[in-house]
């Protein structure tokens, strides 16, 4: 009888040893599948035309990144809503002048793909040298990526949606095309002036103090400024 129990625990230990042997050789092909698809997606998710994101890369001279961006987003209830956004592609840290030439010469061929180009994380090297990151996200419609990147103005207590309903109303009158998206910063191009540019400005001030307490003198510059320019920004600090 002893010998048959002893037999008995012999075939099943090898049963085990068995299972768990092809249970391993199994995840290690998961694993390896799965590795094998991050380093030869090099789109990270994006269905972006593969030349196009060839001569971006060889016009900002680096390769991107993949994107994995933390985003905290706050409603007026003190709602917390805590996610992190991996599909996209980012260049980093180039300098200002170029990123914007960037953003402008592929900003048409990449929401024609469904995604959407920008910029974010200003930055400054030691001589004080602006720097912007480039980004590219899934999805044309630069709302949702505002939405999706929580810009909000929580020091005047001004949330998300009031953003994204603010800049709605507005880009009706003005037709945006946003080029920096970013936590507590939007930068736009205005296809055309509003009519009463007037009262324009002043809503933007009301809106956003800091565009004068921290930027344009007063409001003739910043009324100049957009006649010149047409180049609209928030920013709370």
């Amino acid at each position: 009888m002893t010998v048959i129990r002893f037999m008995k625990k012999l075939v099943y230990i090898f049963i085990f040893l068995a299972t768990v042997s092809c249970l391993n050789k199994g995840e290690s092909k998961v694993d390896l599948a799965s590795n094998s698809a991050i380093q030869d997606n090099h789109q990270n998710g994006l269905t972006i035309d593969k030349e196009l994101l060839s001569e971006i890369k060889k016009a900002v001279k680096k390769e991107p990144i993949q994107l994995n961006r933390e985003v905290y987003n706050f409603d007026k209830d003190g709602n917390e809503t805590n996610y992190v956004l991996g599909k996209g592609l980012v260049f980093k840290f180039i300098e200002e002048q170029k990123a914007h030439a960037i953003f402008n010469r592929y900003y048409d061929k990449v929401v024609a793909g469904n995604n959407y180009i920008f910029l974010s994380n200003m930055d400054f090297d030691e001589s004080y040298n602006s720097y912007y990151d480039i980004i590219i996200m899934d999805g044309s419609d630069p709302f949702k990526i505002i939405e999706q990147i929580g810009t909000n103005g929580l020091n005047y207590d001004v949330y998300n949606q009031d953003i994204l309903n603010q800049l709605k109303a507005w880009h009706a009158e003005v037709d945006f095309k946003f080029v920096v998206i970013d936590v507590a910063r939007i930068h736009a191009y205005m296809n055309k002036l509003p009519k009463d540019l007037s009262k324009f400005t002043s809503d933007v001030y009301e809106f956003c103090p800091d565009v004068i307490d921290q930027g344009y003198s007063d409001m003739d510059e910043m009324i100049s400024d957009y006649k010149d320019n047409k180049y609209f920004w928030l920013w709370w600090d």
